[in-house]
């Protein structure tokens, strides 16, 4: 089995990570650092065109804020949506259990009220988290996380520990010698090319391999801000390349829960 699992982080736009604060901002375009949510908006309504057009279910993974600030959340309607905190926030440092806690659960009501569906993936904003914080997602329902980097590997079978399977995304070095991860946000920033993560996949034989992006990255760059009309069209030909080779390879795009399902 060789499943192409597709993740979405929905979340604000350019997230950054706040000084002395465990919230997120957005990147200064000229009004400040607070959170905006309009290219994530239109990413999500970009993305999941694309995605229903090739018959792709993919896992988003969605801020709580995000979720309750956009007005077309319906279009993750036939998708996984799984929880990425309530604001962006970076659990390494809450060290408080209940406040960790409160935070998680008000990320997954906010999941369950938008969207109809209980929550049963994670991942940690930033990709940064601890085994604490992975010791408390069982008890709130969460089955499936997915906040780890790990080598690419000719097996990639999720590992379950404590009741939680850990599907993490694969990260390698390319023919250049470089290292790669299987985060789309280089090529939006046009640093890298749809082969490259074809090659990637290609490393694995057997398993779960893991492609993320964001859904603001499909139409706003980080270094140069909002994307002309012709560069988003750019990028959405782009991801398109993407899935579509790794499937040509003989990869199956499935959600984190089927995917998980499917590998036994």
């Amino acid at each position: 089995m060789r499943a192409l699992c597709f993740t979405v982080d929905l979340d604000r736009d350019s997230n950054i990570q706040m000084p002395e604060r465990i919230q997120a901002g957005s990147l200064d375009r000229g009004a400040g650092t607070a959170p905006r949510f309009s290219s994530s908006e239109y990413g999500l309504e970009i993305l999941s065109k694309l995605l229903d057009e090739m018959g792709v279910k993919a896992t988003f993974f969605a801020e709580g804020r995000t979720l309750e600030t956009i007005r077309n959340a319906g279009c993750l309607s036939g998708h996984e949506v799984g929880v990425h905190g309530y604001d962006h926030e970076d659990f390494t440092l809450i060290e408080d259990e209940e406040e960790r806690v409160e935070i998680l659960s008000r990320s997954i009501a906010a999941v369950k009220d938008v969207t109809g569906q209980d929550p049963c993936c994670f991942r940690a904003p930033f990709m940064n988290t601890d085994e604490e914080l992975k010791a408390i997602l069982p008890g709130l329902g969460i089955r499936y996380d997915s906040s780890d980097y790990a080598d690419v590997g000719r097996t990639m079978i999720p590992k379950t520990e404590n009741g939680l399977y850990r599907i993490p995304v694969p990260k390698g070095i390319d023919r250049n010698g470089k290292k790669i991860l299987a985060y789309l946000w280089p090529m939006h920033e046009s640093k890298r090319e749809p082969r490259d993560y074809l090659e990637l996949s290609s490393c694995v034989e057997e398993g779960i391999f893991v492609i993320a992006t964001h859904s603001w990255h499909i139409v706003e760059s980080r270094s140069a801000g909002l994307m002309s009309s012709e560069r988003i069209e750019q990028n959405v030909e782009n991801v398109r390349k993407v899935i579509e080779s790794v499937i040509d390879s003989g990869f199956s795009p499935l959600t984190i829960p089927d995917a998980v399902s499917r590998a036994g």
